[in-house]
């Protein structure tokens, strides 16, 4: 929502409320006054409903929302009906990102007020649609409308009266903006803008997993009637897991169905759904049916699921529907193929449309068998007999190669058109089959050996009546590598350039391999999004969208990035000062100074020497402590040097490129892999000064099912990288977290940033961290709120490796006193409930561009 676009309603609030002097000072910008005198009056007269009305404007101009919506509230307790108030109230859920719900407020009120105006041009503003003015009169066509079809092992689209073969070079398009849930939809112009973006980049087909609200389907409709290429849309129907893992539950199925019949009457602009948690609502009238591509059914079917439905209704048997078959078809295969035959009898006899259909599907649940994937009782058998710790057994094990789901044993009968084909999510990185596997290791691709080339040339082989889409795939720009590839295209881990270069190598592998298409995943950043190594430790979870996280693999596939700062970073990696200037002094002496700046993504630290810096002759060491002066470590490391008074949880240790990083005193590290129910995270007070690198674990090693032992993967995750932020520098680099410069005033200047989570802080947006009770209790990660942090600048003399020893103590800030560093200021910031955010393209979106203006718009043929 632009401030342009609010503007026109928002002054027509002020010239209509009837408290004139504090309205007229308002709309003068006199907002400081203004404030006062609704003040005034509802010190004369707590009842004047206008007063509360102007209170709740001033509070809305000053960005607090809290305010705001409680003196709306109050306006309207006093005058039920009063439209303003109401129109405030809705302002608020625009303030907060709540998109669906002012729209849905804002309907109401165009009901209730149909003399208003203003408020049917704000409606039209945000989702480019009128208010609902009832159902249009329908008739089913005499004729099939099928826009799209399947043949052989290819898509084809309907173009001028011939069908034509087509190559999906899709993208995923989750729509969560920073600060919001997936639920939590954007504007109009925010769909606008993203279909034009989408455009130049040159995809054919969007993909959504879940409905989203009217305006997103009208600006598909509006971008379509005008584009000389249309895009296409694959839309799925989400389904949360059943009680019990019974798909069969009267109760969960008939829910299922009925989301099945929404998406049909959404895409053919005939729905009008009422509001429930965690779902758009609204009228929606835009017909995008004539562009829908595809249907894919459900979500990535976790395999402890699957085999526990297959227990409950157990046997292989026949199944045949009105469009689709399944041959000797176990519980699972038996349900799929129902429910893609409701939803195709849903649309047949509704609308005398068809388009082809598809369920989810991944790896884990492949129609192949891997030698290298054990179970997790299988390789616990395997262990015991190597003499090894066979390791604990989960009740219901996510094992990867346990069950499949075949889409080769379902056929269509005469009544289905537009064919069915299989759909399957594919990254390069998981499970650990696709790189263990040696077979897929000898596979070579034009750049090299390719195991996710010799993958899906295998998946492509055993479809031999249904096209392939691989329907997400992709790598994100995370700091951390959540799992290991052997090409370098891991789970995280990769800088922007290189992420671009590995979706193109993976586009390409896949047209090679002879699939129908790939749908990037995906296309923009969510911070909402959490990662299986970071998770444990992102509490509490339903804060997580108010803050970001550098090292979260899922929040960082997107080529659209969402950052901190409004409208740019806070403070910008470059070596230059002047972001530096608004940030107070936190610690000056021996004509040093140490600014701190934290923001939504980052704790920032700015040094300031009296001259040029050598930092291969010099070290500096920033101590932190998060949690309370008592606990920590109250050494610093690697030498005899003063004691801290306040105990430090972390060092920044700056010596130069390759010798700078983040240490973590030992006893607050966390594990290499997942959180540990038996052990304490908390800081305990100590004076052993061991600050060690942490590490993460992306890959526990494993025994395949031959015997074969494969390695684990670990990677040390505090080293900090040189370089530029600056996206007008040839030399960007987005994973850069400090560099050298010079101030204007000639000081030798370094700038850093550390991600929250190297310092163990779980929610930013509250200051909370990891701290464990001292008993532990079972459950989550235990967490405290911090005040803030004390942190400790020191400098060395040292030609080597600070903790390789040698080095000089020069000073300390605070300074030392006799053999103590006395316990520095608190530094403190203030929470937020709402982050700042702006985007801007990544580095990998030309090159992907470029990627997909290289791939065919057809499939290969293949024999």
């Amino acid at each position: 929502m632009t401030a342009a676009s609010l503007a026109p309603l928002f002054f027509s609030l002020l010239l209509m409320a009837q408290a004139p002097d504090g309205f007229a000072l308002l709309r003068a910008g006199r907002t400081a006054e203004a404030r006062e005198a609704f003040q005034a009056s509802l010190r004369s007269n707590d009842r004047d409903a206008d007063a509360w009305l102007g209170a709740g404007l001033v509070a809305l101009r000053q960005e607090r929302l809290l305010d705001a919506r409680a003196f709306f509230t109050r306006a309207l307790e006093l005058a039920p009906g009063y439209a303003d108030a109401g129109v405030g109230l809705a302002r608020c859920l625009l303030k907060e990102g709540k998109t669906t719900d002012a729209i849905a407020a804002l309907e109401q009120l165009a009901k209730t007020h149909p003399e208003r105006a203003d408020i049917r041009e704000e409606l039209l503003t945000l989702t480019g649609l009128p208010p609902d003015s009832g159902q249009r009169p329908f008739a089913r066509p005499a004729g099939a409308q099928v826009p799209a079809r399947t043949r052989d092992r290819r898509l084809e689209i309907a173009n001028e009266g011939r069908w034509q073969p087509f190559y999906v070079k899709g993208m995923n398009l989750g729509a969560a903006l920073p600060g919001r849930y997936p639920s939590e939809f954007p504007d109009r112009a925010t769909y606008d803008g993203w279909l034009k973006e989408m455009a130049e980049l040159g995809i054919n087909t969007i993909r959504v997993y879940t409905i989203h609200p009217p305006h997103f389907y009208a600006a598909l409709r509006d971008h379509n009637l005008k584009a000389r290429q249309p895009l296409w849309l694959i839309h799925g129907v989400w389904a949360e897991l059943p009680p019990r893992h019974d798909f069969q539950d009267a109760t969960w199925k008939a829910a299922w169905f009925e989301d099945m019949n929404d998406v049909v009457q959404v895409l053919h602009g005939r729905a009008r759904l009422g509001r429930r948690p965690g779902r758009a609502a609204g009228a929606f009238q835009a017909d995008v049916s004539p562009w829908t591509l595809a249907i894919i059914l459900g979500r990535e079917w976790e395999s402890s699921s699957v085999v526990a439905f297959n227990r409950l209704h157990a046997g292989s048997s026949d199944w045949s529907g009105r469009f689709v078959t399944v041959k000797d078809g176990h519980a699972m295969e038996r349900f799929l193929a129902e429910s893609m035959d409701h939803f195709l009898g849903l649309e047949w006899d509704g609308f005398h449309a068809q388009r082809p259909m598809a369920f989810t599907n991944w790896p884990t649940l492949d129609p192949l068998y891997h030698i290298t994937e054990s179970s997790e009782r299988e390789e616990a058998e395997l262990r015991r007999k190597l003499g090894e710790p066979p390791g604990g057994l989960s009740d219901e094990p996510n094992d990867e190669d346990a069950v499949g789901l075949d889409m080769e044993k379902f056929g269509a009968t005469p009544l289905l058109q537009g064919g069915l084909f299989a759909s399957y999510h594919v990254y390069p990185y998981y499970p650990d089959f696709m790189n263990l596997d040696p077979g897929y290791a000898k596979t070579r691709d034009h750049l090299g050996p390719s195991n996710y080339l010799g993958y899906l040339q295998d998946l492509v082989k055993h479809h031999r009546n249904h096209p392939v889409v691989v329907a997400e795939f992709g790598v994100p720009s995370s700091r951390l590598v959540a799992h290991w590839q052997p090409q370098g295209m891991t789970h995280g881990g990769q800088n922007e350039r290189q992420k671009g270069e590995h979706d193109a190598r993976l586009q390409k592998n896949i047209h090679d391999a002879g699939c129908a298409g790939g749908v990037l995943f995906a296309w923009i950043d969510e911070w909402f999004k959490k990662n299986w190594l970071t998770m444990p430790f992102e509490h509490p979870l339903d804060r997580k969208p108010l803050w970001y996280n550098e090292m979260d693999a899922e929040e960082n596939y997107g080529l659209i990035a969402y950052r901190p700062g409004t409208k740019g970073p806070n403070v910008l990696i470059d070596g230059k000062a002047t972001d530096w200037d608004r940030v107070p002094v936190y610690l000056e002496g021996q004509g040093h100074i140490l600014k701190v700046l934290a923001d939504e993504g980052w704790l920032h630290l700015g040094l300031f020497f009296p001259g040029p810096v050598d930092l291969a002759r010099q070290a500096y060491l920033v101590g932190i402590d998060t949690v309370d002066p008592v606990r920590g470590d109250h050494r610093l490391p690697w030498g005899p040097w003063p004691a801290s008074e306040a105990g430090l949880e972390f060092v920044a240790l700056f010596q130069g490129e390759g010798r700078t990083g983040v240490f973590v005193d030992e006893p607050y590290e966390l594990p290499e892999h997942r959180f540990d129910p038996h052990r304490r995270y908390r800081s305990v007070a100590n004076e052993a000064g061991r600050f060690v690198m942490g590490t993460a674990r992306s890959n526990n090693a494993r025994v395949g099912r031959d015997g074969t032992r494969f390695p684990g993967h670990s990677t040390e995750i505090g080293w900090l990288q040189r370089g530029t932020q600056d996206r007008s520098d040839a030399a960007y680099n987005d994973r850069a977290a400090w560099q050298m410069g010079r101030s204007a005033d000639g000081r030798g200047f370094l700038e850093a940033r550390i991600p929250w989570s190297l310092l163990n802080v779980t929610d930013p947006s509250a200051r909370t961290v990891i701290d464990d009770p001292e008993r532990k209790q079972p459950g989550p990660v235990g967490l405290s709120t911090t005040p803030g942090f004390r942190l400790v600048l020191a400098a060395f003399a040292a030609d080597r490796p600070l903790w390789e020893g040698g080095g000089r103590f020069r000073f300390s800030l605070p300074a030392a006193q006799g053999a103590r560093i006395p316990k520095p200021p608190l530094f403190t910031w203030p929470t937020w409930e709402q982050p700042t955010f702006h985007r801007y393209r990544k580095l990998s979106f030309p090159i992907y561009q470029k990627a997909l203006a290289d791939t065919p718009d057809e499939p290969r043929n293949l024999p």
